[in-house]
């Protein structure tokens, strides 16, 4: 049966809308979208100096005032909610919104503290908004359906039970686009969701709305946005911020709802997204080790090994193409003055060299990806009536994408390990000898997040530059480059460019005009070994200090 689709749209955006109190509603024309989303905070009256200070701050901030009782969790959710209110409305980052819910939750909490003089765990009233694919009790889980516009939770996610039972205060959900499988946010049944420094451009995804709504601070931090092809990773980077995706095989993934739940080749990893590594250190940390969670079956248990900052020098890789997509003058630039900060501090950096052909890699990606063609999200997709997003339907349509016999399936899990066992071996055998006679191995490996600082809307981005690591499961954190601004002269578009011979190449080239993306932040990627997340966030930590002090 084909459901009444646009019924079903009106109905469910007015429903979201519509919770939020009339005092935190914007007038009409408050936005002009010309100027910059995140800029509409400059207006006087918005928030009061109280609430500007409160969301001001970082995540470990926030909990800092709260566990030593000069701040309340009532205070902080009051706040955060109210700017994430605010920014809504402006960038379209909810899915649902739910502030009384929150404030009776903090209000509880406040009353333990009082209680106690402790805090109930690390993220004690710290207030949060969860991605749409995480089941949350009693909330909507859409996944970008129109068909799964009623598709309520009735138990929470295992990492949504490790953020409540760490003390943090969910007051939204976020959006991310229809089957979760595109780097922009968009979706028939919750519109498209905006960047932090211009309506041109796309958050990112398939976090994008945990993206944003960070980049605005209508939340301190998001502990759980997911990435199986880049969706945390993109949208920290376009929106300028800190974010991480872990070895996949950590992770609980109980109660986090995918388009092919049955797809184990390429896991759904889960992170942060931040403005700061303190913060993100400390979700990670939470994240891996996930406490108070049973023993699930799917991953191990949970453990964090404490790894102390590197103090020697650090040998580290730079990639500043994989030979598909070149990217745009600033993000090149980003990463070799990036490499060059990194050598005047003591560091070996050196080219590193992919020991594979990425192509031939991405289109492995691709086929398990979609083993059965796509079958699944093609039906949630038609049950309604709804049409399939470009992104999504040209990515199909450029690599083929087909359901894959028992033979096949086997092939290309075969091609998988083949890659994972071909990059081990590479990274050994970038070790460098050292003065002493000793061997160094490569600590970390800088890279692009994408070929482009940010997408305009649909645009087709090449995921190849985030994919490759899921592919492999490699953790990679984002770190922004804050005093880099994308200038025109600088970063000007070379007229003579040839395109290499692929469907990306020249779209990805065609679309830069520094003069639209001079508003956009820029970033790299760290690449560290898996299961090794822990040493990767310690030098992602040095790699930050030396670029951002």
């Amino acid at each position: 049966m084909v459901l009444d689709m646009e019924a079903i749209i009106s109905k469910t955006q007015a429903k979201r809308d519509t919770s939020i109190p009339e005092q935190w509603r914007l007038p009409k024309n408050a936005f002009d979208p010309e100027s910059r989303p995140i800029d509409v905070f400059k207006q006087p009256g918005l928030l009061t100096d109280e609430e500007l200070e409160i969301t001001g701050q970082n995540a470990v901030q926030v909990l800092e005032k709260i566990h030593s009782g000069s701040l309340s969790a009532v205070a902080a959710t009051q706040a955060f909610a109210k700017r994430a209110a605010i920014a809504h409305q402006v960038v379209n980052c909810f899915t649902e919104f739910f502030p009384d819910e929150a404030l009776k939750r903090a209000k509880e909490l406040d009353d333990i503290f009082a209680k106690t003089g402790k805090p109930v765990g690390v993220l004690h009233g710290l207030p949060i908004a969860i991605k749409d694919m995480y089941d949350v009790a009693g909330h909507l889980t859409t996944v970008g359906y129109v068909s799964w516009h009623d598709n309520v939770a009735s138990t929470d996610a295992s990492l949504v039970k490790v953020m409540k039972d760490a003390g943090a205060v969910i007051f939204a959900k976020t959006t991310m686009p229809q089957t979760g499988m595109a780097l922009e946010t968009y979706s028939n049944l919750w519109g498209r969701t905006l960047n932090t420094y211009s309506t041109k451009f796309g958050s990112g995804g398939s976090s994008g709305g945990d993206g944003v709504l960070v980049g605005l601070r209508g939340a301190a931090a998001a502990p759980l946005a997911s990435d199986i092809g880049g969706s945390i990773r993109a949208p920290a980077a376009f929106n300028g911020l800190y974010g991480m995706r872990p070895t996949s095989e950590r992770i609980p993934r109980k109660g986090l709802r995918s388009t092919v739940p049955g797809q184990i080749s390429i896991k759904t990893s889960c992170g942060p997204i931040s403005h700061s590594m303190p913060d993100l250190k400390l979700l990670i940390k939470l994240i891996l080790s996930h406490p108070s969670l049973p023993f699930e079956g799917s991953c191990p248990p949970g453990w964090w090994n404490e790894v102390e900052t590197p103090k020697e020098k650090l040998r580290i890789g730079l990639i500043l193409t994989d030979g598909v997509v070149d990217p745009h003058p600033p993000v090149t630039r980003a990463l070799k003055e990036t490499a060059e900060k990194l050598k005047a501090a003591g560091h070996d950096v050196f080219e590193y060299k992919l020991p594979f052909d990425a192509w031939e890699a991405a289109l492995t990606t691709w086929a398990l990806y979609w083993q059965t063609g796509a079958a699944e999200a093609n039906q949630f997709i038609a049950s309604s009536g709804e049409s399939p997003l470009l992104p999504y339907a040209r990515n199909l349509e450029i690599f083929k994408t087909r359901a894959l016999s028992t033979q096949e399936l086997f092939a290309y899990n075969a091609k998988q390990l083949n890659y994972k066992w071909e990059f081990a071996q590479s990274w050994q055998d970038n070790t460098s000898s050292t003065d002493a006679g000793s061997s160094k191995a490569v600590d970390a490996i800088i890279c692009p997040v994408a070929p482009a600082a940010s997408i305009p809307h649909s645009f087709p981005v090449w995921w190849g530059y985030t994919s490759l690591w899921n592919l492999l499961d490699y953790p990679s954190v984002i770190v922004p480059v804050k005093d880099l601004v994308i200038d025109p002269i600088k970063d000007k578009k070379d007229l003579n460019y040839q395109p290499r011979d692929n469907p990306f190449d020249k779209d990805n080239w065609e679309v830069y005009d520094p003069e639209l993306w001079k508003t956009q932040p820029v970033t790299i990627q760290v690449v560290g070994r898996p299961y090794k997340d822990e040493n990767l966030v310690a030098v992602a930590e040095v790699i930050d200090q030396v670029i951002n002090g």
